[in-house]
């Protein structure tokens, strides 16, 4: 299956049409049913129910099921203290038995695991190398910037591929000296890692020539994103991965699509004027922990047009964030979505120029550093925010102007965020 994974992800040409994907995920589901659903306890009972009578499922109830819905018998437990011990110790090469086990965080902060067999890494490994492997008779070096190793990302070494894992844990200083000596061929990092290399390689601290550079674990802003290209000459691709799974790539045209050879991902709609909806996957490629009818709490913004590349998954215009970190402005007729990209298209057109910024609702306030702005800024972005919430129908929430930045609290490093007593009473 690797090697056909491989050769999918390198050459195949996608799917067609919708009614190809629907037929592809019937079958699929088909062969997890009868393959895989009887081998967890918890699903055994399941294999004849459709997709949506499943229990709908999050990180919360899928932790508190662990022991019980993974195919490897695994207890839940004995998964954590071995997860816990190889971050504690930064040692990530120990498994159960032949089973990889890795911790996440996550962006809520609530803490989940993840399973990878021998096999499920290979076919990940396939599906990467086969998207953004640059040139197959070149021996690669691939620098993996991530808060945690993990046998799922050491199975990207081969003969042909040199792979060195850059602990985000360490200063960030610390990695320059060993990274300039690889000079990756392929870069893998974090939107915000990518950014501070970039700028350390437009300042003339650094001289790579990565043929790939590859956003992960993050949202990648347009800033950002012409930041990176600028500073290493090549388009910046996005993986969207999470703990659950590969739910988008970037095409060979640079545009993101579903991941919907290997996931089904249904849309829970929670926002029908922009079509925003929260994915819910089914994973018929995860044998060793089922992932079904699971509910991420990442807002998605389709893209209504057609891909050039001919590809029928679905496109994505955006990662808009966090549910819970979506603005919402009132009106008269109920709360209305503010896309983050309509926050940051008014701070771009701004006559003004200005080096950074950062957006946090707090309630009903907004509050907005704009890091060296010419004068004249804050007037026309109170004109330009006025405006937009003319367009939406919606009353604007009051502006709170600041000089300079904010300390840096968010560790991802989004300019735009949202409080938690923002998300009540709008």
């Amino acid at each position: 299956m690797s090697l056909t994974a491989f050769l999918h992800s390198r050459h195949g040409r996608g799917f067609s049409c919708r009614a190809e994907i629907e037929a592809h995920h019937a079958a699929a589901f088909r062969r997890f049913r009868a393959r895989v659903m009887p081998r967890s306890p918890f699903y055994r009972g399941m294999a004849d129910l459709p997709l949506k009578a499943l229990p709908r499922m999050d990180k919360a109830r899928l932790m508190a099921n662990f022991s019980a819905i993974n195919t490897c018998g695994i207890d839940h437990d004995a998964a954590m203290q071995v997860a816990i011990r190889a971050e504690t110790s930064r040692d990530f090469r120990p498994l159960i038995g032949k089973v990889s086990v890795g911790l996440s965080t996550g962006t809520s902060g609530q803490r989940g695991l993840f399973l990878a067999t021998p096999r499920e890494r290979r076919l990940w490994a396939a599906i990467m190398l086969g998207c953004y492997w640059p040139e197959l008779w070149r021996r690669q070096r691939v620098a993996f910037f991530m808060r945690a190793d993990n046998a799922l990302y050491r199975s990207l070494s081969n003969p042909l591929v040199r792979f060195a894992f850059f602990d985000l844990l360490s200063p960030f200083e610390d990695h320059l000296a060993r990274l300039a000596d690889l000079d990756p061929s392929v870069l893998i990092a974090p939107a915000r890692i990518l950014a501070m290399l970039a700028e350390r390689q437009a300042a003339g601290g650094l001289a790579l020539s990565p043929r790939r550079v590859i956003s992960v674990a993050e949202t990648l802003s347009p800033e950002d994103a012409a930041l990176i290209e600028r500073a290493f000459g090549t388009r910046v691709h996005q993986v969207y991965q999470a703990t659950e799974g590969v739910l988008a790539m970037t095409c060979r045209l640079g545009h993101l699509h579903l991941n919907e050879r290997w996931l089904r991902i249904d849309r829970d709609v929670i926002d029908a004027a922009s079509g925003a909806f929260c994915p819910v996957i089914h994973d018929f490629t995860r044998e060793s922990l089922p992932i079904l009818n699971y509910r991420l709490d990442d807002v998605l913004i389709p893209d209504p047009d057609p891909c050039p590349c001919g590809c029928a998954s679905q496109r994505i215009a955006r990662i808009e964030g966090r549910e819970d970190d979506v603005l919402w402005w009132p009106s008269v007729t109920g709360p209305r979505m503010v896309a983050s990209e309509a926050i940051r298209t008014a701070i771009a057109c701004l006559p003004q120029p200005l080096r950074d910024y950062r957006v946090v609702q707090q309630g009903r306030m907004l509050h907005l550093w704009l890091d060296a702005a010419a004068p004249g800024a804050e007037p026309a972005l109170r004109t330009s925010l006025a405006g937009l919430a003319r367009r939406l129908g919606a009353e604007p929430p009051a502006l709170v102007f600041h000089r300079g930045l904010p300390p840096e609290t968010d560790a991802k490093r989004r300019r735009i965020r949202v409080l938690p007593e923002a998300r009540t009473g709008v």
